[in-house]
């Protein structure tokens, strides 16, 4: 299963990124493929760093200054924020949102905006275990209260409190790509 991997790339905050470290550590020991941004700074290159030290195969996608700098097995070209969003979504079976500032703000709510349009069944997990997220969660639930997005709204994403609730998300989804894919050798 390819999981991609939504991360800022600004040092911050130590607590955070250690959170964001042990959730990163506990993906490379599944036989996962790591899509992520081809930045190497921050918990995205946390990712790729402990991706890398535990033999999992990284998928980067970055313009082509951040490629150089990358260590991934594949590497996909952009040459925007947008294309790069674009390409990591095509490239995952599952999007996973950790620790991040406005740009992982920002690509959570481009791609939960996508899956409400478009009805799209690609997962979505925000991980939430210290809180990071709760002003956007509550703004959410007051666009909602307001009448301006669906009521039904968190049924399009996972919120997962701590490393528990990710495992079993991850691998409700890991068995579900499984089973389809074994459904679809069979059609062959």
């Amino acid at each position: 299963m390819k999981v991609g991997i939504m991360c800022g790339s600004y040092p911050g905050n130590v607590e955070v990124n250690d959170s964001s470290k042990i959730v990163i550590e506990a993906l490379t020991m599944k036989p996962y493929t790591i899509v992520k941004g081809a930045d190497v700074n921050g918990t995205m290159g946390k990712v790729e760093e402990i991706a890398r030290e535990n033999g999992r195969e990284i998928l980067s996608i970055g313009n082509p200054i951040e490629l150089k700098r990358s260590t991934a097995d594949i590497k996909i070209s952009v040459m925007s924020t947008f294309e790069r969003l674009e390409r990591i979504y095509e490239n995952s079976d599952v999007v996973l949102f950790l620790d991040g500032g406005v740009g992982t703000v920002s690509e959570f709510l481009s791609f939960l905006n996508n899956k409400i349009e478009t009805e799209g069944d690609k997962p979505l997990i925000l991980y939430n275990p210290n809180g990071i997220y709760n002003l956007l969660l509550k703004d959410l639930e007051q666009r909602r209260r307001l009448g301006l997005i669906r009521d039904n709204y968190k049924d399009y994403f996972d919120e997962a409190k701590n490393l528990n609730h990710l495992a079993y998300y991850l691998e409700k989804y890991e068995n579900k790509f499984n089973k389809e894919s074994d459904e679809r050798s069979k059609v062959r």
